[in-house]
């Protein structure tokens, strides 16, 4: 009896081991420069999330989380990455506005035109589609594009939206920089002439007090010069780790979550959002950025691929969406390979910002930001893939 009692305290302490196990801070240890990352990994303020994927012998997934120095209370810039969520409550309002009798889709022609007064209309196209400039969001994260799609949904619609699906920690306060028509407030039509963008009053949010680290750097680059004092992000655009991978999971996988934990989206438009956030500069970028040599094949795709020009492995795709601004890099994705079978989510995010000046676009991004990105899914994927 005392043998069998202590053959089964063996089996649970086993299992505590097993279940202690951490295969982020695994696959970080098994690359120099990523264990080197671990050493400083509060100097650079990393967070990850990271969902491993298996499948039941229905095919369905079943998901396992981990998690590395993941806090909510602890602020990050999240760049162009709250751009993701723009693109999922435009889709949103467009059923909305559909479910009211007004005739429009995704693919339905739109007029965009200036509402300021006084002034010649200005219009960034002047008939396109939600489609184009989501397709414009995605393949070259356009600000113009997303700044759009800003007036279209409205920021008290995107805030609400989000508290109500239990995202509590993504808000938007403001646009994106740099855009010529930062300052343009866009009126939306149909091409039926039927006023569909926001004209609501922007109700702006102000992070809550316990929230750490809201100020940035120990001087800023402002007006030319540098001064003292550092940048207050209290009313800037948040997001979370954990918020960026609920909303990916909830776009991949809409099926594993309640009808309340998900976006009011059919499949079409989960197939059309999940195309979009795949697709490499080189299938799909339009005539209007082909000129530009900076928009490489695998622009905007930091997991996997980092700063490689050319891709690789075309048998992987990342479906992602990235932000880079203030010292901050984060990349959200899910990653899979159709042929190997191998899937998984990955979120990470890391500050670097050596001179501690913020806003002088000196950030050691190529150096250390782009490839920790790069390096970690790459170990991650090369643990699932053995």
């Amino acid at each position: 009896m005392r043998q069998l009692s202590l053959c089964i305290l063996s089996l649970f302490l086993l299992q505590g081991c097993f279940l202690r196990e951490n295969p982020i801070k695994a696959s970080m240890k098994s690359d120099n420069f990523l264990s080197e990352i671990l050493k400083n990994k509060d100097e650079y303020e990393i967070q990850i999330a990271y969902t491993e994927i298996t499948r039941d012998k229905y095919d369905e997934p079943v998901f396992r989380d981990f998690e590395l120095q993941v806090d909510e209370e602890k602020y990050f810039y999240p760049a162009s990455t709250i751009k993701l969520p723009i693109v999922v409550l435009t889709l949103d309002k467009i059923n909305e506005l559909r479910s009211t009798g007004i005739d429009i889709t995704p693919k339905s022609k739109i007029i965009i035109s200036s509402t300021h007064e006084g002034n010649s209309q200005v219009q960034k196209d002047s008939i396109t589609s939600f489609q184009n400039l989501i397709a414009d969001v995605f393949l070259v994260s356009d600000n113009s594009a997303s700044n759009v799609l800003i007036d279209f949904i409205g920021y008290n619609y995107f805030n609400t939206k989000m508290a109500q699906a239990g995202i509590k920690n993504t808000y938007l306060n403001h646009k994106f920089n740099p855009d010529p028509y930062v300052n343009i407030n866009w009126q939306i039509k149909t091409h039926k002439n039927e006023l569909i963008s926001s004209n609501e009053n922007q109700i702006i949010i102000t992070a809550d007090q316990k929230t750490l680290r809201l100020k940035k750097g120990k001087k800023k680059f402002q007006d030319g010069i540098v001064i003292n004092g550092s940048l207050d992000f209290s009313q800037k655009n948040r997001s979370s780790i954990t918020d960026m991978h609920d909303i990916l999971k909830r776009i991949i996988f809409p099926l594993k979550f309640d009808k309340d934990k998900t976006f009011n989206l059919n499949v079409e438009d989960y197939d059309f959002l999940r195309y979009w956030m795949s697709r490499f500069t080189y299938e799909d970028i339009g005539d209007k950025f082909k000129t530009e040599k900076k928009y490489f094949d695998s622009y905007n795709k930091f997991f996997i691929h980092g700063e490689d020009t050319i891709v690789r492995d075309k048998n992987i795709r990342v479906y992602n969406k990235i932000g880079q601004a203030y010292g901050t890099s984060i990349d959200n994705a899910y990653i899979k390979n159709y042929q190997d079978d191998v899937e998984f989510f990955l979120t990470a995010t890391i500050y670097t910002n050596k001179n501690k000046t913020i806003n002088d676009n000196v950030y050691e991004y190529d150096q250390i930001a782009i490839p920790f990105l790069s390096k970690l899914s790459q170990s991650i994927y090369s643990r699932l893939s053995e």
